[in-house]
């Protein structure tokens, strides 16, 4: 029974969070958890002297256990370092099998999950937190499937700002939403007849599954529950239901000429940025990026989870997904999942509207979709032979080995070549090369 007096752990402030721009995300709620830190990201005192380059070495730890290790880049859109921990089964979780119904059952509103998900996030340190309903991609922004990493600490380009510069993008830098995923359990619990269930359950009607993942850094998220759902919308060649749970990173600050104390001006969880206004009444840290320091239980430089193999029907599920490239061509362009009067439209003028077609391209092929191949037929087919859209549209069509009709295509390009590429590494020739693939 609850006293008068007795104050909620998890509360919903009343904030209605901005989602424009987000075209990953399908709701969002401003989080106040008063939590007890036994999951925690934790520093280490380890000067990074040898590596200027890098700020810091973090941990996330379960009640001491390691899950996984992140290193921090000093330069923003420098790419991070990760490795992987000892598993979330060697740590005592039982809050996540109280809220694996809530997971797996769906439910109507965000909303109505947050009191299943309270016991979880309860663990935190306390603070402010958004949690986010959105859809993740099963790979871990690399071209493989997410489960499919090493037991050593290892760059991962996906955690970095995509850098894009070509004939429809002029040094712009991408950033990128948590849509890739990083494991936390060991292979060995690998299930494949939990993941036919969960193949069965994504066909049927109804609310779907989802996982659950803390966010680590630009464009990843580590899975706390779901690596069977993962594994599932991976052989399905669809994207994961997931609840992410972001931490507030840093401030943003008003301008000299309007504060000369440079007052904070909103907060910022990831690409999530909410005003400080909306955050009344809950004390904020001073410097949301310090994290508990334990020399002791970070610096892992060694992992425990590849302790089986994994089926090849996963590892090559995994490659048909976005890598962070990819996905920075779908978030530059401002599309979703395009449908055939959008795609209509932009194949009416394939030079105005290349951005949508390319991040169509990615998207598409992600999906499995019937559409593609038409679709980069069509692409295939502009006549701007050194326009990016065409060369990545040869790429998808090699792909497609087998198929008659892109077959065809390339064999009708081949018949139009009035002689062969003279001037090595030319457009001509990169497309030629391409096409060769096809019969690889």
């Amino acid at each position: 029974m609850k006293m008068p007096w007795s104050r909620e752990a998890v509360r919903i402030l009343p904030t209605k969070i901005d989602l424009t721009g987000q075209p990953w995300c399908r709701g969002a709620l401003l989080l106040h958890v008063r939590g007890t830190g036994a999951l925690r990201w934790e520093t280490s005192r380890t000067p990074l002297e040898t590596d200027p380059t890098y700020e810091w070495d973090c941990c996330l730890t379960l009640r001491g256990t390691p899950l996984m290790s992140w290193r921090a880049p000093v330069c923003e859109t420098c790419a991070s370092w990760l490795c992987t921990g000892w598993g979330l089964d060697t740590a005592e979780c039982p809050e996540l099998d109280a809220l694996r119904e809530t997971l797996n059952g769906g439910f109507a509103r965000l909303e109505d999950a947050v009191p299943a998900l309270s016991p979880l996030l309860e663990l935190l340190p306390e603070g402010v937190y958004v949690l986010a309903e959105s859809d993740a991609y099963p790979t871990d922004g690399c071209g493989q499937f997410f489960w499919n990493v090493p037991d050593w600490l290892e760059s991962n380009p996906a955690t970095g700002a995509v850098y894009l510069n070509d004939d429809d993008y002029e040094y712009q830098y991408e950033r990128l939403p948590p849509v890739f995923l990083y494991p936390s359990q060991r292979r060995s619990r690998l299930n494949m007849e939990r993941v036919e269930y969960y193949k069965t359950r994504f066909q049927q009607d109804g609310p779907l599954p989802h996982g659950i993942a803390l966010y680590v850094t630009e464009g990843m998220s580590v899975l706390l529950d779901g690596h069977h759902k993962a594994a599932a919308a991976a052989l399905l060649g669809r994207t994961l239901p997931c609840l992410t749970v972001l931490r507030l990173e840093y401030y943003q600050l008003r301008p000299l000429a309007v504060s000369k104390s440079r007052e904070k001006k909103a907060g910022c969880f990831g690409p999530f940025t909410v005003p400080i206004e909306a955050m009344d009444g809950v004390k904020l840290p001073k410097e949301p990026w310090k994290h508990s320091e334990n020399s002791a239980a970070v610096s892992l430089s060694r992992g425990r989870l590849v302790d089986a193999e994994l089926p090849e029907v996963l590892l090559a599920a995994g490659k048909r997904y976005p890598t962070a490239g990819g996905y920075a061509l779908v978030s530059a362009a401002e599309i979703g999942y395009p449908t055939d009067r959008e795609l209509e439209t932009w194949l009416t003028d394939p030079g105005l509207y290349r951005p949508q077609l390319r991040g169509a391209l990615v998207v598409l092929r992600s999906r499995g979709d019937p559409r593609l191949k038409d679709i980069a037929l069509r692409c295939a087919a502009v006549r701007d032979a050194h326009c990016s859209l065409k060369t990545e549209a040869f790429q998808v069509l090699a792909e497609l080995k087998g198929d008659p009709d892109v077959e065809a295509f390339f064999i009708d390009y081949f018949v139009s070549l009035e002689e062969p590429p003279s001037v090595h590494g030319s457009a001509q020739d990169n497309l030629t090369q391409i096409a060769h693939s096809f019969w690889d």
